[in-house]
């Protein structure tokens, strides 16, 4: 009996010892499979959620809490998705032609944290900027303000190096050709 149990006993340890590598193969197959059904929920829950925020932006109501949520989000993920480019752009819209001086600051920030944290196209970054200057004219005088006060915000934060060789000249010039004579 003692002697068919060491047996048994060896018997297991050799199975295990053969069963081990294709075990970790397994595991590690599920491992990677999990990891990107992991990453394509994440990146689903992400859009819906910039979905959401999207919506929430264009009810004037709910404009602050989804400022505040959209502005964590971005902070915390910098994650590269189109829907956050595009919500971007929509608060650029928001930030000239909405009515409160408040939410057109929060935008202003937004816009220019946005373009300082997310990586743009040469062409990408001058739509935007380009955006705030023609808005220097635009009808109202609280879209006026919002523009110049980005365009502050930018010339504020933006490294100096990248100002005085890219954008500076674009910005001062169409600036003080705005001023009144």
């Amino acid at each position: 009996m003692l002697a068919t149990s060491t047996r048994f006993q060896s018997f297991g340890q050799e199975e295990a010892a053969v069963t081990k590598p294709e075990v970790k193969a397994k595991e590690e197959k599920q491992g990677s499979k999990e990891a990107r059904r992991a990453m394509i929920e994440k990146s689903t829950v992400f859009e819906a959620l910039m979905s959401h925020i999207q919506n929430a932006l264009e009810t004037p109501a709910l404009q602050s809490a989804a400022l505040q949520l959209l502005r964590r989000v971005l902070l915390r993920n910098r994650v590269l998705n189109a829907a956050v480019y595009e919500c971007i752009d929509a608060i650029g819209d928001i930030m000239i032609t909405g009515s409160d001086k408040r939410t057109a600051q929060q935008c202003a920030q937004i816009f220019v944290d946005f373009m300082l944290d997310y990586p743009h196209e040469h062409k990408a970054m001058q739509l935007r900027i380009t955006h705030l200057l023609k808005n220097l004219g635009y009808a109202e005088e609280g879209g006026r303000r919002a523009a110049l006060n980005c365009l502050y915000l930018v010339v504020l934060h933006f490294p100096e190096v990248e100002l005085s060789t890219k954008w500076g000249s674009l910005i001062f010039a169409a600036t003080a050709a705005r001023l009144p004579q």
